[in-house]
């Protein structure tokens, strides 16, 4: 089992984050998902459960960020078939 990994912000570069921390927090973590699941080193699966959504809601979180979900075409038309189910 693989253990957990905290990422550490020195002081002096969070304080100078402009944003309440709770938001930075949100943020960052967003921000770190949506670039492993970009770099293919994460699946849909395990990026919703980071930032704690549903498979469907992170499908809709990537493409509000324009970036392209990762699969074989059958995967891809099974997900849009679920995406306009849930329309």
């Amino acid at each position: 089992m693989m253990e957990s990994i905290l990422l550490q912000i020195p002081p002096e570069i969070a304080s100078q984050i402009k944003l309440p921390p709770r938001r930075a927090k949100e943020l960052l973590m967003k921000e770190f998902v949506l670039r492993l699941y970009e770099e293919g080193i994460i699946t849909t699966g395990h990026g919703a459960q980071l930032l704690k959504m549903g498979r469907l809601t992170f499908e809709q979180f990537l493409a509000r960020h324009h970036t392209a979900i990762h699969g074989n075409a059958d995967e891809i038309i099974g997900d849009l078939a679920n995406i306009d189910q849930a329309l």
